[in-house]
């Protein structure tokens, strides 16, 4: 049962999902553009890249699951698709997420066949089908920020074209505010920018993490990690930095005896190989967790994942 893992060794095995690490080879478009424009408050650095997901039953059905459950984000979609003829799921090379503890994320958009002059044709397409009536977009350089307002309206929108192809926003492209304290001005430093250093960014998904909290008596000072894709099989790994190597081991010992209370649980389900394949090892002072999956709906997945916990 998950009450037998440690926090630590959880959160880990959950990050297969979410986020196999290597020196990094390569890097996606929206993380060349934003990597020097970091907050310095951020401790969370997350992205990906879509073009080899496009194509799986993964990315499929993980779409479909966000349409369904996000209304809002369907009918943007739609509109966006109806009024421009814009595929959002394939106009988006990749994305890159910088956060503090979860909260007010800057997001990064890489995209495929799009530039602002198109993005703003779209807007006012949209605006003309929901309106009735031709509106014509005002576009003014403010440093990093394009401030886009229509005549006669107070309300404005704020976004970040940091390359020709990547933009950049927040959960509120109303606020000017929250969008400029979320671009810095330097690359990630200290822990945040070693943990960076150490992921592929033009993996599939990817991750790093500096944090410092207890659980168990343990001391966790942050994590990396990613997925890769190849060959129709997904292959993770998760490496949390602990306080001592005394830290892993006990880590390792908790969460090798929650595991196999688990694939208990699991045996027999759909989930089981994805279960059975993880492994929990130390090394030095991280925890390194590994595991992988043959491409298959993750929606599936996801449901028989939440019975077996």
């Amino acid at each position: 049962m998950m009450r037998a893992m440690s926090k630590t060794v959880a959160v880990a095995v959950a990050g297969l999902v979410l986020s196999v690490a290597t020196t990094a080879s390569a890097e996606s478009k929206s993380w060349a553009a934003v990597k020097g424009s970091i907050n310095p408050k951020a401790n969370v650095i997350a992205g990906g890249s879509l073009a080899a997901a496009r194509s799986t039953k993964a990315f499929t059905s993980a779409i479909q699951m966000l349409l369904s459950e996000e209304a809002d984000a369907k009918r943007a979609f739609d509109l966006i698709k109806d009024g421009c003829n814009i595929d959002v799921p394939t106009a988006i090379a990749d994305f890159t997420l910088v956060m503090k503890d979860g909260d007010n994320p800057l997001v990064v958009f890489g995209l495929d066949g799009l530039d602002e002059p198109r993005v703003r044709t779209c807007l006012e397409s949209i605006a003309l089908k929901e309106t009735g009536k031709a509106v014509k977009l005002t576009a003014k350089k403010a440093g990093k920020v394009t401030i886009y307002s229509v005549p006669g309206e107070r309300e404005k929108l704020y976004f970040a074209w940091l390359a020709k192809d990547v933009v950049a926003f927040t959960e509120d492209p109303t606020n000017k505010g929250k969008l400029a304290a979320a671009l810095g001005k330097r690359p990630a430093k200290g822990d945040l920018g070693k943990l960076v250093a150490k992921v592929n960014t033009d993996a599939a998904l990817w991750a790093a993490v500096a944090i410092k909290e207890k659980e168990d008596g343990m001391t966790i000072l942050g994590g990396y990690g990613g997925v890769e894709l190849a060959g129709g099989k997904w292959k993770g790994a998760a490496h949390v930095l602990m306080g001592s190597a005394a830290d892993v081991q006990k880590a390792v010992g908790m969460g090798s005896a929650g595991l196999g209370e688990i694939k208990k649980q699991a045996k027999g389900t759909p989930a089981a190989p994805l279960i059975d394949s993880i492994q929990i090892s130390g090394n030095g002072v991280e925890l390194d967790v590994s595991g992988s999956l043959v491409d298959t709906d993750i929606t599936k997945l996801i449901a028989d994942l939440e019975h077996i916990f």
